[in-house]
């Protein structure tokens, strides 16, 4: 059992270009959207329990310059910047309607796919006690791994759950639970999820 004020729901990256058709990393990475499953609706089911409760719900969205001038690197591997990929201001970077920040909400912008990096996300965290977080969002094995990881390495005990995590494949989803499984957190049904709390 973990008890509610103790516990956070991170909601990583939920954004236009990471699901929509002319989302950025659908055409960059040649997503086939037919094979991907609804994780909106479990997220959106669990940030009304968390709201109902007055627990910490806390959006996570990436921006970066048009330029690409805070991650260059990233344009460097993946040429970012012809897609214009995440760019702040533009709706590929906006967080998708259901799942915008409501009132009462937290919002952390990063520029990097681990979401405490050059954040105040530990920081939020560590001001409300949090000691527990469930992770959802996107992607599974890149940003989820990736804030999930240092999670970890600050001593958060992390649960992600199955049905509200993807990655651009099915089974680039499955690696990334796998690994996501090997200590840095419990992996989980999301019903199981409800059922935790004291």
């Amino acid at each position: 059992m973990i008890g509610k004020k103790e516990t956070a729901l991170l909601v990583v990256d939920m954004q236009y270009g990471g699901g929509a058709p002319d989302g950025s990393l659908v055409k960059m990475l040649h997503v086939d959207l037919t094979k991907q499953e609804d994780i909106v609706t479990p997220i959106v089911k669990l940030k009304d329990y968390f709201n109902d409760n007055g627990m910490l719900v806390i959006n996570i969205k990436t921006e970066y310059e048009a330029d690409f001038s805070d991650w260059k690197m990233l344009d460097e591997k993946f040429e970012v910047k012809k897609y214009k990929h995440f760019v702040k201001g533009t709706l590929d970077a906006e967080i998708i309607p259901p799942l915008a920040p409501r009132e009462g909400e937290e919002l952390i912008v990063k520029n990097r796919w681990n979401s405490f990096f050059n954040t105040r996300l530990d920081e939020i965290l560590k001001s409300k006690n949090i000691s527990n977080l469930i992770i959802v969002g996107a992607a599974t094995d890149v940003c989820v791994l990736e804030t999930c990881s240092t999670a970890f390495s600050l001593n958060y005990n992390c649960i992600v759950p199955i049905e509200t995590t993807a990655s651009f494949t099915p089974e680039r989803k499955r690696i990334g639970l796998e690994i996501l499984s090997f200590g840095r957190s419990k992996v989980v049904n999301v019903e199981e999820i409800y059922q935790m709390f004291e």
